[in-house]
């Protein structure tokens, strides 16, 4: 089979998805010619997209031993070595690559890539790539996206923003555009209008292209952190209610017991309410009935009431209902947290409609950052105060309950790197990620431990249940009793009867 020939059919096999079929078909033609430089940088390719990235760097190699000056070879080369974490050599191949074809927009989009990625980026020479690769093609929407691409690990919103703008001009069905349009609509417009923005963008795209799995999972991701956000409501509710339960007096704790008691279900039921009426008919509900989400769902709701009821007791005047009052309220945030989970890993642990997800350690991250660089300097500061509360006791309430939200995301964190392990090297850097990671499990444990502790024994001011019987204060003296006088106390000394004596007889 002619070379020529054998390339062709393997690029349509290739493209349909028979992967195997082609390597047999560039195997076959390697026979009759081992040495041509195109059939052995077709075959690194199709190792390098199998994942098998020692068979490329070989194939690839002697692909460069057969022609030095293969530009493909050093292309193919440049991306194997980036995925081994060997960046210097494969951004030397790649500019390699880019002087051997000064006018190719790909090669230049390589170099972009690998200056935009792994340890010590250059982001100038990014950028200088980018800009080379959309001038050599202004109207390709796809060197459009891979720009947009090269900006968004630049953090440069702006210029990945403008770029997809252009890149839907030239081809407004383009898939990758679209799908970073919607995840930019869902980032940064906001909470309701952002994600109505970008459900409606992933739901034109699906139109096109059911099978689009970048939408598929972003279509995902909106749907199970709007349901993880039932239990995060709780996590809300109680330590609000925590917080204010130190300072605020009983009357005014009655007052906002019942509102947040309403507030809550409200808050839910607009979280249904929107989703579906944004999501594609029929996607809530077959999500919702699953058991694992049923479970989390009824672990939620349950959790909501204990977290009610707690605050109920917890604007008592009674010392042992204050303590009891805390006791449950952190309860209901654990059967939150119990829930949360739950939801989490059913949204790792996608059903046969849904694609794998691949942003679940992101949305963890992104929790825990928040929490550690917000709340907890709210809550040392609250430490240092707490002399000064109502009832000091219920900071260790406070404390619990934080405990228990950031070791649930750090749990869920390390679920979602799990999932991904195969994405990490042993290396040092990973390994400090890793016992970070374990210490602040250990922290967040203990502050769980420690804020028990403190609701049982803390300082907690107010009445007992049963009244104490009141000592007697009487400034009064009493009158002292009469002395008798001692020569009354004194008995005469008689002698006592002898049985030798005779009675005296008394005469007549």
């Amino acid at each position: 089979m002619p070379v020529q020939v054998a390339l062709e059919r393997a690029r349509v096999a290739q493209e349909i998805g028979r992967i195997e079929e082609a390597r047999q078909i560039l195997g076959t033609a390697l026979l009759n010619a081992p040495e041509d430089p195109y059939l052995l940088v077709a075959l690194a390719d199709i190792a390098y997209e199998l994942d098998e990235y020692d068979d490329t760097l070989r194939l690839a190699g002697q692909a460069l031993r057969a022609n030095p000056d293969s530009s493909g070879a050093h292309h193919t080369v440049a991306l194997a070595y980036a995925m081994l974490d060997n960046w210097d050599l494969a951004r030397e191949h790649g500019h390699t690559a880019a002087r051997l074809r000064p006018h190719d927009a790909a090669t230049a989009l390589l170099l972009a890539w690998l200056h935009s990625s792994g340890p010590r980026r250059d982001p100038e020479q990014a950028r200088a790539a980018s800009a080379h690769a959309t001038a050599l093609a202004p109207n390709d929407a796809q060197v459009h996206f891979s720009a947009a691409q090269t900006y968004k690990r630049l953090s440069d919103s702006p210029a990945a923003e403008r770029h997809v703008a252009a890149g839907l001009a030239i081809d407004p069905t383009h898939v990758g555009l679209l799908g970073m349009q919607a995840r930019a609509e869902f980032a940064v417009g906001g909470v309701e209008g952002g994600r109505a923005a970008a459900i409606a963008t992933l739901r034109g795209l699906l139109a096109n292209v059911p099978t689009d799995r970048q939408a598929g999972r972003l279509l995902a991701e909106v749907h199970w952190r709007a349901l993880l956000r039932l239990a995060a409501w709780v996590w809300a509710f109680a330590g609000c209610y925590a917080a204010l339960a130190m300072w605020l007096p009983a009357i005014a704790l009655r007052v906002l017991a019942p509102m947040m008691f309403f507030a809550l279900p409200l808050a839910w039921y607009g979280v249904f309410r929107k989703l579906r009426k944004q999501l594609p008919p029929g996607y809530l509900r077959a999500r919702v009935m699953r058991p694992r989400a049923v479970v989390a769902l009824a672990a939620v709701a349950l959790s909501a009431v204990l977290v009610d009821l707690g605050a109920i007791a917890m604007r008592s005047e009674f010392v042992a209902l204050v303590r009891l009052g805390g006791i449950v309220l952190v309860l209901g945030v654990l059967g939150a947290a119990f829930g949360h989970l739950l939801l989490f890993t059913a949204w790792m642990r996608p059903g046969r409609d849904d694609p794998d997800p691949d942003d679940g350690e992101d949305f963890a991250g992104f929790q825990i950052f928040v929490l550690v660089l917000f709340v907890v300097p709210l809550v040392i500061v609250v430490a240092f105060l707490r002399g000064w509360a109502r009832q000091p006791a219920v900071f260790g309430a406070l404390v619990a309950i934080v405990g228990v939200v950031v070791l649930t995301l750090l749990v869920e964190a390390a679920i979602a790197g799990w999932r991904d392990r195969r994405n990490y090297r042993r290396s040092w850097p990973t390994l400090v990620i890793v016992l970070i990671i374990l210490a602040m499990m250990g922290g967040s444990g203990g502050a769980v431990w420690w804020g028990g502790g403190e609701i049982v024994h803390g300082e907690t001011r107010g009445r007992d249940l049963v009244d104490k019987p009141a000592t007697s204060t009487s400034t009064t003296t009493r009158r002292p009793l009469p002395t008798l006088p001692t020569r009354l106390l004194q008995t005469p000394n008689r002698p006592l009867p002898s049985t030798t004596v005779p009675p005296p007889t008394t005469e007549r």
